[in-house]
């Protein structure tokens, strides 16, 4: 077994310089070139073992050439991948910034509006809500509801007031100020 590996010593001490010198000519990247040439030194004393290789250099350099050929083509193909993921993650960005910038505040926060200001609503007494939903969702004026509930006009402009303060202090972070 010594011997064997005094052997494979020799063959490394004889060719790894040459062997990686060629490599990181091919590759550009030391660590990557060290691989190849390690992996090719394998190769090659393998085939040594079992058969008599009359041009070691020549096999090694083959050996060299098509491993870095295999590492560049799957580096373009890693290449293909990024950039084609970097342009769907371009596209799916676009798509959420087209998506906000057509956005309708209204539309989302309308189902949020609506609960505020039902609870605000519901928090009131009740003859204050009662004059609000029959102006706002009755379309009565002031003087029609003064009449159907027997309060005075004023009476009915304090229950709006009120009800409008009330709803301006809830909804307060969905008003637009100009």
């Amino acid at each position: 077994m010594e011997g064997v590996t005094q052997n494979f010593n020799q063959l490394y001490k004889e060719y790894h310089n040459r062997s990686f010198l060629f490599a990181r000519s091919l590759v550009h990247v030391n660590e990557i070139a060290e691989d190849i040439t390690s992996e090719a030194l394998i190769v090659l004393w393998e085939r040594i073992k079992i058969e008599t290789v009359l041009s070691p250099k020549s096999f090694l350099f083959r050996v060299i050439k098509n491993k870095a050929l295999d590492y560049l083509k799957h580096q373009k193909v890693r290449r293909r991948i990024v950039e084609s993921l970097d342009d769907w993650e371009g596209k799916e960005l676009q798509l959420r910034i087209d998506s906000l910038e057509k956005m309708d505040e209204d539309i989302i926060f309308s189902k949020e509006i609506k609960e505020i200001v039902l609870r605000s609503l519901d928090s009131l007494p009740e003859r204050t809500r009662e004059v609000f939903v029959l102006s706002r969702e009755h379309q009565q004026s002031g003087k029609e509801i003064a009449e159907q509930l027997g309060i005075t006009v004023k009476g009915v402009e304090y229950h709006m007031t009120k009800t409008l303060k009330t709803l301006s202090f809830s909804l307060k972070d969905y008003l637009v100020v100009s």
